[in-house]
């Protein structure tokens, strides 16, 4: 398994195989829940899947776990209710990490939740500060550098 080329749609199904099987169905949805997506417009951009599209993979693994699991096995997952959110949240980072490694752990949650980051206010903050014969200039002077390496390659 080679996380690095998997495409965010298979690490996402692998994250949530892992939460569903070390925290049961209910502790794999709070966790979700606890790390949710954002609903800006920012965030909707930086997310390469759907929101729509990460529902119906949890629906699935959800229903294939549910048929497989009707009663939770063991002890701890149980008693997960009564932990606090900040808990199982580690407690289902760890399950990721372990079974995902730190890249895989990574990507889930990149998938999950990304980036509160403001783009457009920062992107506001140093374009504003460009004018139009500034941007054309290095859009020049990149051209002008990608056709001196491309002279060097071909010697």
């Amino acid at each position: 398994m080679n996380i690095l080329e998997m495409p965010d749609e298979k690490i996402y199904e692998l994250g949530i195989k892992v939460l569903t099987k070390n925290l049961g169905l209910t502790g794999a949805t709070r966790f979700l829940y606890i790390c949710k997506p954002q609903e800006a417009d920012a965030a909707a951009a930086w997310q390469t899947l759907s929101h729509l599209k990460m529902e119906k993979i949890q629906k699935e693994v959800f229903q294939s776990y549910e048929a497989k699991h009707p009663v939770p096995e063991n002890e701890h997952i149980r008693n997960l209710s009564t932990l606090p959110d900040m808990t199982l949240y580690q407690f289902g980072l760890d399950a990721i990490l372990d079974e995902l490694g730190i890249v895989g752990m990574a990507r889930f949650i990149r998938i999950r939740k990304p980036s509160t980051i403001d783009y457009t206010a920062e992107r506001h903050k140093w374009l504003d500060k460009l004018d139009k014969d500034t941007i054309l200039a290095g859009v020049q002077r990149a051209e002008q550098e990608y056709l001196e390496e491309q002279v060097k390659g071909t010697k």
